[in-house]
């Protein structure tokens, strides 16, 4: 019987044992803080339907903001280190938020970070990759927002974001800096935003070669040796402003040569020519490149295609393939 009974406690023991790792096991599941990428801030991007009507400017009422996630940034490629902030808005109704009502513990005031953008996109960096707006909007009474917060000390440990809407500050750690250089690099098929006026896609090139082209209503001779390869941009206008691509050119990698885009006055029978077109709804269209040298200068490799957006100081860089 001690036999019997010895057994049971070990029994009964070895199950405690089991029962406490696996109570552990859930508690450090459900209460572990989820681990930060650029995928939960991007995760809810989608390409606009069409245009909408702008709601009014207006910081009357009641605010809730919360903080839902961060990405701490501290590239070689810059002198200041940055954080990309998702923020929930709540209001009593459409909301149209400056960012000039924000400001950091650092004194920088979130709607005076031009310079730091610039800086950025000289080194082909561009927030719009990650979804960042320069306003909060939406003609609901709730969104979601990814903003720019600069941080000027990179060895800074903590930044307060403040505003005068009557809201708590956010303190944000951005001692851990899990940023990196290509989260802010467009690939073909991005979503691209100047998180202002407009989303815009652009596809991977395809060849185009033989398909007949016009220039002014006249035919548009090209050399029989010559490749003609296009890319699709689908554009679209938030709010109704007019969104204009003015220029474009492709550079193959490891390479000095250029292509520029075949101008407005050049059309196809097939492809209509996007340059210098005026969107302001939801609109696509082709870039036309010709190699007039394709032995001796191919257009087969990898390679970025740069665009000038009308009214914008930078180009867009999108790291672009061949098909």
């Amino acid at each position: 019987m001690n036999k019997d009974k010895s057994t049971k406690i070990k029994i009964g023991i070895c199950v405690a044992i089991v029962l406490i790792l696996i109570a552990t096991a859930i508690f450090f599941i459900f209460n572990q803080k989820p681990k930060t990428d650029d995928k939960k801030l991007t995760s809810d991007i989608t390409m606009a339907e069409g245009s909408q009507n702008k709601p009014t400017v207006s910081t009357e009422g009641e605010y809730k903001i919360d903080l839902v996630d961060s990405v701490i940034f501290n590239l070689k490629e810059v002198d200041f280190k940055f954080a990309i902030v998702k923020l929930r808005v709540q209001a009593n109704n459409s909301i149209n938020i400056p960012l000039n009502h924000f400001s950091t513990s650092e004194g920088i005031n979130l709607g005076n970070v031009d310079t730091y953008i610039k800086a950025l996109e000289e080194k082909s960096l561009f927030l719009g990759k990650q979804n960042v707006w320069y306003e909060i909007l939406s003609n609901e009474n709730s969104t979601m927002v990814n903003i720019f917060v600069p941080i000027k000390d990179k060895n800074a440990k903590e930044i307060i974001l403040t505003n005068d809407l009557g809201t708590e500050e956010i303190k944000l750690n951005v001692s851990n800096s899990k940023g990196t250089a290509a989260m802010l690099q467009y690939q073909a098929d991005d979503i691209i935003t100047d998180g202002k006026t407009y989303q815009m896609t652009v596809s991977s090139a395809y060849p185009i070669t033989g398909d007949t082209m016009y220039q002014n209503g006249q035919e548009y001779l090209l050399p029989s040796t010559v490749e003609v390869y296009a890319f699709t941009i689908e554009a679209v206008s938030l709010w109704g402003d007019k969104i204009q691509v003015e220029e474009a050119k492709y550079v193959p990698e490891n390479s000095k040569e250029t292509f520029v885009a075949l101008d407005s006055s050049i059309q196809s029978m097939k492809y209509s020519n996007i340059i210098g077109k005026e969107i302001n709804e939801k609109d696509s269209g082709d870039l036309f490149f010709v190699a007039y040298s394709p032995v001796e200068s191919p257009v087969t490799y990898k390679g970025v295609l740069q665009l000038k957006v009308k009214g914008s100081d930078n180009w867009i860089t999108i790291n672009v393939n061949l098909n």
